[in-house]
């Protein structure tokens, strides 16, 4: 419960108490459905309607102080809950059972267990039969360590109420306490198959899974629980579990998942490993698996709160490193890739050029791609003017998807960038936002320079009057050399040369989307 909530309820309930008109008591009846509720966990409910059967109450009745009592207890006061209790047991000798088990209860909470067990034996003098007080008294025995002793009470609780499920989850949670998951387990699992779904049952199940680490039945259970919540009308609750859902599950899930793929691309690598032939001639007969249609692209999960930027990038170096611009992940401190094949891998490190104005960034991630997405660092040589190239990555992602990579077609129109900066050369290949990063190739599938923006239209347009077309530029293949401190080496005979089509299915699995936040 939020703490405005809160404040909210125990501002509602001081004037419960304090201004009513006229004299009147709840039925025993009405006090039942709003212990049901309390006991449902649905707890603002339970005050709005008491509130409404107290409202022409002059002095509270011995039934609306206990029932202000459990409300408290279930705000987690026991202090408060203990002065009510025992105030109902000045208001009418007819609940003193119920008052004194409260009034057990509240002291257990306290930590005062010689009280507690005094209490609950006041309470089952009064009414042999009150479930409450055994409940009380199992509790008592479990915090003295008697595990037995409590077994024998919560199991009597259960019997006198008929498998109540409020006694139900004070036994599984007793059990839980001692650690004895199993037995928690199949105490509430036989509950839920012997009556109908209970959301606080069911929540407690899930919250058991949770402790034993298996996070997708505790993630399944909990959202089964807060839509049950949900539809009884306790949104408080429901809110409750989806926000532990958002900020707690979520990253577990996540590794999870993470941890789920990591072991599947090790076991498709091996039977990789297994099926090939040494030595393949360059892009010729390429190894790398193909996107099958029904294949599902795993999906990258962010803050919603937060904002978000995209970029592309390529793969190198045996899979361990993506390089891109630094302009597409500065200021970030959770980065994430996929690669056109739709495998995710997060970033552990940014490595970044000494002289800040070489805008390259070196990624390295937790987990490496698998080999055969990655391309060779020997591959890199620098651009040419005049020589065909090709533009991949992912622009304007969140119009023309984010899932596969685009390509464009042009030549390298000169070896400076605008205004003679040397380290950038010039391309008439198309480019838009979120190429940033992305690899250019030439015809022979080597990686001449990498991505970083497009002559300013607006500014041409305002200074010069007119609009500029197809005016891009990358960083030189020399300057990513430098940066990798990996020298370039020199063409010593003709390569094969490759169209759009060959360049792009060759390299879909080595261009990734980036997302950082």
């Amino acid at each position: 419960m939020s703490n405005y909530k809160f404040l909210t309820l125990i501002i509602s309930l001081f004037t419960l108490i304090c201004f009513t008109i006229k004299a009147y008591a709840i039925t025993e009846n009405q006090y039942l459905v709003i212990n049901k509720l309390i006991n449902e966990e649905n707890i603002d409910k339970a005050f709005s309607d008491l509130k409404l059967m107290q409202k022409d109450e002059v002095k509270l009745s011995a039934r609306s102080q206990i029932l202000i009592g459990k409300i408290y207890l279930a705000l987690e006061q026991p202090a408060k809950a203990f002065s009510f209790f025992e105030q109902a047991t000045f208001t009418s000798v007819s609940t003193d059972d119920l008052a004194y088990a409260g009034m057990s209860i509240s002291a257990i909470k306290l930590g005062n267990l010689s009280d507690a067990k005094s209490y609950a034996e006041k309470a089952l003098n009064e009414n042999p039969d009150l479930v409450e007080a055994k409940l009380a008294l199992g509790l008592v025995f479990t915090d003295y360590g008697q595990i037995q002793k409590a077994e024998t009470y919560f199991k009597k609780a259960i019997l006198a109420s008929r498998n109540s499920l409020t006694s139900v989850r004070a036994y599984a949670s007793s059990k839980m306490r001692e650690g004895q998951h199993k037995e928690a387990r199949d105490i509430i699992t036989n509950a839920l198959l012997e009556q109908k779904s209970d959301a606080a049952t069911t929540d407690l199940l899930g919250k058991l899974f949770w402790i034993e680490g298996n996070v997708k039945e505790a993630v399944r259970l909990r959202s089964e629980a807060s839509e049950m919540f949900s539809k009884s009308g306790n949104i408080q609750r429901a809110e409750q579990i989806i926000s532990w859902l958002n900020t707690a599950a979520m990253p577990k899930v996540n590794e999870v998942r993470k941890s789920e793929r990591i072991k599947k691309e090790k076991i498709e690598e091996k039977k990789v490993e297994r099926k090939q032939k040494p030595s393949q001639p360059k892009l010729v007969t390429p190894k790398r698996a193909k996107l099958k249609p029904d294949t599902i692209p795993e999906e990258i999960f962010v803050d919603k709160e937060k904002p978000t930027y995209t970029g592309s990038g390529v793969i190198l170096n045996n899979g361990n490193w993506v390089i891109t611009n630094k302009h597409v992940i500065e200021g970030s401190k959770y980065i994430v890739v996929r690669n056109g094949l739709g495998k995710v891998r997060d970033v552990e490190f940014v490595e970044v050029p000494t002289d800040e104005h070489i805008d390259l960034a070196l990624l390295k991630l937790k987990n490496p791609f698998p080999r055969d997405y990655s391309l060779s660092i020997s591959d890199i040589k620098s651009p040419k003017a005049g020589e065909q190239i090709y533009v991949m990555g992912y622009p304007m992602s969140s119009i023309l998807g984010r899932y596969n990579p685009s390509i464009s077609q042009g030549i390298v129109s000169k070896t400076f960038g605008f205004g003679e900066i040397t380290g950038q050369f010039q391309i008439t290949a198309k480019m838009n936002k979120g190429n940033s990063g992305g690899p250019i190739f030439n015809d022979k599938g080597e990686i001449i320079g990498i991505s970083i923006g497009k002559l300013n239209k607006t500014e041409v347009l305002n200074q010069d009057g007119f609009i500029p077309e197809d005016v891009n530029v990358g960083i030189s293949g020399q300057v990513l050399s430098n940066f990798l401190n990996i020298p370039i080496k020199a063409n010593l005979s003709e390569s094969k040369k490759y169209d759009a089509s060959q360049i792009y299915e060759y390299m879909r699995p080595s261009v990734v989307f980036i997302v950082s936040q």
